[in-house]
């Protein structure tokens, strides 16, 4: 149940991040950057207090109903914002930003919500299923290619593979990564 709340929490904070970026334009990126620095700044900060045993009411409730008992505090959620700040860092392209953003929070989500109940695994990462990587993919399409197109899907593929190999980093900055280095592939 926990992972079905965190993947909730995944998708629905980068669709809003999505919302804000669109709503506020290509013009406004610095903006972007810094509403998302801060926010990381102060997830650091939750980090090293949670790390150092102290009690922090509100955040204590929230990471019991969203995180992994067996992971540091807001681990997944500390590369999510590394992930986001190196597309919005790096890309200059709000299409690409935007579509990056699209398959982070909505094809990693669904290859989770899918891949839980999956059945086949991939011969080279025991640990992912081929449900879930192909639901990465077909989300990830779907959200994508609003802002990329037919790029999109290339996108999508690229980063669903990438995905679903185990690099020893978190597949949130793995994912923002890929986009970066297809997006300057593609110039």
């Amino acid at each position: 149940m926990v992972e079905i709340r965190r993947r909730l929490i995944h998708i629905s904070f980068g669709v809003l991040v999505i919302l804000a970026l669109y709503l506020l334009g290509s013009d406004k990126f610095e903006f972007a950057e810094g509403a998302v620095l801060a926010t990381f700044l102060v997830g650091l900060w939750i980090i090293d207090q949670k790390l150092k045993k102290r009690k922090l009411p509100i955040v204590d409730y929230v990471l019991e109903m969203f995180e992994r008992s067996h992971s540091l505090p807001a681990y997944g959620a500390f590369w999510y914002g590394m992930g986001i700040l190196l597309l919005l860092s790096f890309i200059r392209n709000m299409s690409y930003v935007l579509a990056g953003i699209a398959i982070l929070a909505l094809g990693d989500g669904a290859s989770t919500l899918v891949g839980m109940n999956g059945t086949r695994r991939i011969f080279y990462n025991k640990k992912k299923t081929l449900e879930g990587t192909a639901a990465f993919f077909i989300v990830g399409s779907l959200a994508s290619y609003p802002f990329l197109g037919s790029t999109g899907i290339a996108l999508s593929l690229l980063c669903s593979i990438a995905e679903s190999i185990d690099w020893g980093v978190d597949d949130n900055f793995i994912i923002p990564l890929t986009c970066l280095l297809f997006y300057l592939i593609s110039l």
